[in-house]
């Protein structure tokens, strides 16, 4: 194992729905885009075909965040349902969550 796979990012459910929360919590951010997600658990942001195939397991991820009433989903500033909602959804805590 190369010092690089220590550092690799866990691309499980699991591992999207602990990235998920990471960045929401730790980094401070109020909002996160789930390609925002993609991207870090891929790499480079140039290199599409590393993330893209990501997306679909961080939405279901969000789903199920959403579900455990972790994170809500918004689009145009209204709150949605992640697993139907279409289009550009960010994620953020549940009120519950925030501190």
């Amino acid at each position: 194992m190369s010092i690089m796979d220590e550092f690799k990012i866990d691309k499980s459910l699991n591992g999207l729905k602990n990235l998920i929360t990471k960045m929401l919590k730790e980094e401070g951010l109020r909002s996160v885009g789930m390609t925002d997600v993609a991207i870090r658990a891929g790499g480079n942001s140039q290199e599409t075909r590393k993330w893209r195939p990501l997306l679909r397991r961080v939405k279901l991820a969000a789903v199920h965040l959403q579900s455990q009433n972790l994170v809500t989903g918004t689009r145009k500033g209204k709150e949605v349902e992640i697993k139907t909602s279409k289009g550009v959804v960010r994620l953020e805590l549940h009120s519950s969550q925030r501190v």
